[in-house]
């Protein structure tokens, strides 16, 4: 009798670990869907020529985060904004990655070479604000 509770007890909670994956797996799906629909796609050359090229900002920063950003959070960021808000519209990658923030900023480091500080982590945040903050500190980082 305990054998087949232990089987039955094993089954059932396979069954929810799927169903749970499957369900926070089509809510991601859903907002990614609802953020970025209308939006017209973009290369990330012309991610670059749109929203940062007159700035003077390094194309490699730019096509560098966005690259950075499809690959935390396994999603295709052709839609991506340069005013897309990470306490806003861009908030519920949070939600399915409790630890997204600080991977980000992990990743962002170990690329770029550079130390992002907490208080700075905190006030970033739009994509604009991001790629600022990455490039001012490499040009420090060069003059030195």
């Amino acid at each position: 009798m305990s054998l087949l509770f232990l089987i039955l007890s094993t089954i059932i909670l396979v069954i929810s670990i799927v169903w749970f994956i499957r369900r926070e797996s089509s809510v991601k799906v859903r907002k990614i869907l609802e953020t970025f629909s209308g939006r017209e796609s973009l290369t990330p050359a012309a991610f670059y020529q749109r929203y940062f090229m007159k700035l003077g900002i390094a194309e490699e920063i730019v096509i560098g985060v966005r690259e950075i950003l499809e690959k935390q959070f396994d999603v295709d960021m052709s839609r991506l904004q340069a005013e897309d808000d990470f306490s806003k519209n861009l908030s519920f990658f949070y939600d399915f990655d409790s630890m997204a923030d600080v991977e980000l900023v992990l990743a962002i480091e170990a690329h770029f070479h550079i130390k992002i500080s907490d208080v700075e982590a905190e006030k970033t945040h739009t994509i604009y604000e991001l790629i600022q903050l990455i490039s001012n500190k490499v040009e420090y980082s060069d003059g030195l």
